[in-house]
């Protein structure tokens, strides 16, 4: 069943980038998130007072792991969308596989597991995918893709996306392992997310102004793909391997270029889908060694 919870959350977070696409210059992270939390709670909240007993345990138990998700999972979001201002769709989510890269050095400092056997060949994998990603049609020169994500803005984000990712993955595993309901662990932190932010509605009430303006449909789409895609892999994490969980998530890059080479007509859709196929074969090689 996690892989089923797995694949649900790739196909909600291809979708969420497809939308955030959309309203990534003219609605701000902040208000963007704190409306998806908004109605995160406007949903649940009905349903999570009888369980008010849990949702102080978990604050009280693990404090600092609750309140870390949280902050990961914002900045996660805030650094998306300033991605999505500077570069393709379809370029910066395949950079997502750099998740599992990250959580293996995680892992493997913080909680003392070692690296899987065939981990590096997975690594080298997703570098070689990055590689073929970042390839345009223009350049000729072997160190130009490199050189770009090095260079590039876009990529720099998307790379610090994927590493937030990675610690908020971990932080959610923990919490998890510690006896919480993925329900739990998702309102619990979608309560401190839309806390954390409360000042962007009182102090800046001017960027509703932004939200009307802009198309409403794809911020409703934008929050409800997001609120999924995190639920989702809140139960695929809850009930597997960490590892075995993100490596099915990276299946939304192959998702998002698609919807990027569809809807947004972006370019270079080839490379972008070579590339992005290498990077979830590598993913899939560190879950299964």
């Amino acid at each position: 069943m996690w892989f089923i919870y797995a694949l649900l959350g790739a196909i909600g977070k291809s979708y969420s980038g497809f939308f955030r696409k959309k309203i990534a210059a003219s609605v701000s992270g902040d208000m963007y998130i704190w409306l998806g939390y908004s109605l995160a709670l406007l949903v649940l909240t009905p349903f999570m007072v009888a369980r008010g007993d849990e949702i102080l345990s978990v604050l009280k138990t693990l404090p600092l792991i609750v309140l870390g998700s949280t902050i990961s999972a914002i900045a996660a979001t805030r650094l998306n969308l300033e991605a999505l201002k500077r570069e393709e769709l379809s370029y910066t989510a395949p950079l997502n596989a750099f998740v599992p890269v990250f959580t293996l050095v995680i892992a493997s400092i913080f909680l003392g597991e070692s690296p899987p056997k065939f981990g590096i060949f997975g690594v080298l994998a997703v570098v070689v995918g990055a590689y073929i990603v970042s390839i345009k049609p223009e350049r000729v020169h072997w160190y130009e893709p490199l050189k770009r994500l090095v260079t590039s803005a876009g990529a720099q984000l998307s790379i610090a996306v994927a590493f937030c990712y990675a610690v908020n993955t971990v932080l959610i595993k923990v919490i998890a392992n510690s006896g919480y309901s993925p329900l739990i662990i998702f309102y619990v932190t979608s309560l401190l997310g839309w806390l954390f932010l409360l000042h962007v509605p009182i102090f800046r009430r001017q960027e509703f102004k932004a939200v009307g303006k802009s198309d409403k449909l794809a911020i409703l789409g934008g929050a409800i793909s997001s609120l999924a895609s995190g639920f989702f892999h809140i139960l695929a994490t809850a009930n597997t391997f960490t590892s075995y969980a993100t490596s099915v998530r990276r299946l939304d890059s192959l998702f998002s270029v698609l919807l990027g080479w569809r809807y947004l007509k972006e370019s270079n859709i080839r490379n972008k889908l070579i590339g992005s196929l290498v990077m979830t074969f590598g993913a899939v090689i560190m879950a299964l060694s």
